[in-house]
């Protein structure tokens, strides 16, 4: 269920969308070069931070429960328009810079191929110096990739710092929008078969839903571009190593933006090319009828005259004056076929 925070101060913290699991769940990773230890906690306020060269990944499963923002808020000096945003499932995606944290917040898309059906959810990232804070609105496996590197021995990821982890994270969501957009890619192409046999009006209605589908992924991942971009400058200026890392994603980001656009044009040259194709249609049936109506009005003219009802008329009284008149109506129309035909009109 939805609520609204009209009227209300900005830095309200109302929870607004919709409630995408009943139980929240709070799963912690606790890793530094050496191990890895992951748990969950009832309580977030359980949570206790080492005075050494521990990295901590708490993952927030549900947005619903505003306490949960709120003693996180209280507990790391977090600003409540940045809870606000996070408690608002329905922003759009946007990049804070604090002395503390870096706020991310993004769409998560899913994608059904085979009902052409696409939805979204929000994933918001706190990252901090040693602790990093992912807010996700239902439980899903966008993570599992990663997770799995960090419960490896000598994994890469616990050799870096929170930063990485946090590259790790926004590369699998980037990763995601090429897995939809090479399903969309298969549907264009099977798209483009069934134009080659003929459209019809079903062929319109997809090219309609994709269209949209397209715009939909644009509005997620077009300001991802400015953000990873801020991100990647903000931690070169810092000159740290793992600025080249955050450099690839923004490129994978705009190799996604080409290939959304190179979708698009796909599917509007396609809908020129069924409405051609429909226009050539009418155009054929219009040409036939045209011929049809032409052939039959000198007919409906000999037919009309013989149709008065005038006294004298001398040809109504000859014996073989009505297969005389069938005949010449005949070899009018055959003719005009004929001319028609050498005309190559059909």
């Amino acid at each position: 269920m939805k609520k609204k925070s009209y009227g209300l101060p900005a830095e309200s913290i109302v929870f607004i969308g919709e409630k995408k699991t009943e139980k929240i769940s709070i799963n912690v990773f606790e890793f530094n070069s050496d191990t890895c230890k992951e748990y969950i906690l009832e309580d977030i306020n359980d949570l206790r931070i080492k005075e050494d060269d521990t990295n901590y990944w708490i993952e927030i499963i549900g947005l619903h429960d505003i306490s949960i923002l709120e003693d996180i808020g209280s507990k790391y000096n977090i600003h409540p328009l940045i809870l606000a945003d996070i408690a608002n499932t329905e922003h759009f995606p946007k990049l804070e810079i604090t002395p503390d944290f870096v706020f991310i917040e993004l769409k998560l898309i899913h994608y059904s191929s085979s009902d052409n059906e696409i939805d979204s959810e929000q994933i918001a990232f706190l990252i901090g110096e040693k602790i990093l804070f992912t807010f996700l609105e239902s439980q899903n496996d966008i993570f599992n990739f990663v997770k799995e590197r960090l419960r490896g021995k000598h994994s890469k990821l616990t050799n870096y710092n929170i930063e990485f982890l946090s590259y790790s994270l926004l590369d699998s969501v980037v990763d995601k929008y090429y897995i939809i957009l090479g399903d969309i890619g298969e549907k264009i192409e099977e798209l483009e078969d069934e134009m080659l046999k003929g459209p019809n009006t079903k062929t319109m209605d997809i090219i309609h839903n994709l269209k949209r589908n397209l715009i939909f992924i644009r509005k997620a991942v077009w300001p991802l571009r400015e953000i990873i971009r801020k991100l990647e400058m903000d931690i070169r200026d810092n000159h740290n190593a793992i600025g080249i890392y955050y450099k690839d994603l923004y490129d994978h980001i705009i190799q996604v933006i080409d290939t959304i656009e190179t979708q698009r044009e796909l599917l509007a040259e396609m809908m020129d090319i069924y409405l051609s194709s429909v226009s050539f249609k009418l155009n054929d049936i219009i040409k036939v009828l045209t011929i049809i109506s032409t052939i039959f009005i000198p007919l409906t003219f000999i037919s009309s005259i013989y149709g008065m009802n005038f006294h004298y008329m001398p040809e109504l009284t000859w014996k073989w004056g009505y297969p005389l008149i069938m005949l010449i109506m005949f070899m009018i129309g055959f003719s005009m076929l004929m001319f028609f035909k050498r005309k190559k009109w059909f």
